[in-house]
C-alpha cells in the first residue's frame, strides 16, 4: 500500500519556490555590486569630508595660500609682524598609523591693552568666506580668535586681553604623508632688506651675517617675507633703534618696531641676539 505523505513532507520544495529564492539571491548580489560600485566612485570623486582622508600634498599649496593671506591681514594695521617657519609635528592619525600635522605661525606685537583691537583688525580684513571672528573668554579676561581657510585649514589664536605678544597659527590637522610631501614650494625671498644689516650691525653683529628667510605669496601678488640673522652678545633693553623709534613692545626678551612698512623684532634671549625683519607684501 503506497505511504501517505503530510502536507510539506515532499522530496524538496516546489519548483515556484526555487525560482523565487534564485530570484531573491540574484537581487541581492545585484545590490551588493551596485553598491561596491557606487561605494568605488565615491572614493575616487566625492570630496573629502575630514582631514585624514587628504594627504599632505593636497593640503600645502592651500596651506601656504592661507599663509599669505593672514600674514597679509595682520599687516594691515599699525602692527609689528613676523612670520614663522613651516613647522612639521608627527600625530596619531589612527591608533596604528601616524600622520603629519603641518602648520605656520603669525606673530603680532601690540601695544599694551590693544590685543582685543589687534585680534579684531586682523578678523576684518581675512575674507568673508573665512568667517573669521573673536569671542571673549573666561568673564571677557580672554580672547579667542578663529577663522576656516578652506580645506580644513583652520586659523586660530588665544590671548589675554593684555598679552602684547600674539600666536596667529595655521594648521592642516593630521594628514597622511611625511614632511617632504608637500607639493609645490614657498616663493623666493629675494635680497635681504638693508635695514637687516644695519640692525645686526648696530647690535654688534658682522655685516655679511648669514641670512634665513621664508616668503609666502600675498593675495594681491608679490611676496613678503621674514629675514632672520644673529647680532651680538645679548644686552639688557632695547639698543640700536633709529633715532625717535619707541618700541611697540619690549619686554625681558627683546623688543619690536616698525620702521616703515617693515617690521623689526629683536630676540634678546639667548646668549646673542636675534634680529628678524619682516617686509610688507611686495611686487618682485
Amino acid at each position: 500500500m503506497a505511504a501517505m505523505m503530510a502536507p510539506g513532507m515532499g522530496y524538496g520544495p516546489p519548483v515556484a519556490s526555487r525560482k523565487r529564492h534564485r530570484w531573491v539571491g540574484a537581487a541581492v548580489g545585484g545590490w551588493v555590486l551596485v553598491l561596491a560600485l557606487v561605494s568605488w566612485w565615491s572614493i575616487r570623486n566625492d570630496p573629502a569630508t575630514v582631514p585624514e582622508q587628504q594627504g599632505l600634498d593636497r593640503a600645502m599649496p592651500a596651506l601656504r595660500k592661507a599663509t599669505g593671506t593672514l600674514l597679509a591681514a595682520a599687516q594691515s594695521g599699525p602692527w609689528v609682524v613676523r612670520l614663522g617657519a613651516p613647522r612639521a609635528d608627527k600625530c596619531a592619525l589612527t591608533p596604528v598609523r601616524d600622520g603629519v600635522n603641518a602648520g605656520r605661525d603669525v606673530f603680532l606685537y601690540v601695544p599694551g591693552d590693544r590685543a582685543r583691537e589687534a585680534l579684531d583688525q586682523v578678523a576684518a580684513a581675512l575674507p568673508s568666506g573665512y568667517r573669521a571672528s573673536v569671542v571673549p573668554t573666561r568673564s571677557g579676561t580672554r580672547l579667542s580668535l578663529f577663522a576656516d581657510a578652506g580645506d580644513f585649514i583652520a586659523i586660530e589664536a588665544e590671548a589675554g586681553r593684555a598679552d602684547q605678544v600674539l600666536t596667529l597659527s595655521l594648521d592642516t590637522g593630521c594628514r597622511p604623508g611625511g614632511p617632504a610631501s608637500g607639493a609645490g614650494a614657498d616663493p623666493a625671498a629675494g635680497a635681504a632688506p638693508v635695514t637687516l644689516a644695519e640692525t645686526v650691525v648696530a647690535l654688534g653683529g658682522r655685516a655679511g651675517a648669514e641670512v634665513s628667510a621664508w616668503a609666502v605669496a600675498c593675495p594681491a601678488g608679490g611676496t613678503a617675507a621674514t629675514f632672520q640673522a644673529v647680532a651680538g652678545e645679548s644686552g639688557s633693553g632695547p639698543r640700536g633703534l633709529p633715532g625717535g623709534t619707541t618700541p611697540v613692545w619690549s619686554g625681558a626678551g627683546g623688543w619690536a618696531y616698525r620702521k616703515g612698512s617693515e617690521s623689526v623684532v629683536v630676540d634678546d634671549s639667548g646668549d646673542r641676539s636675534r634680529v628678524s625683519v619682516t617686509t610688507a607684501c611686495r611686487v618682485s
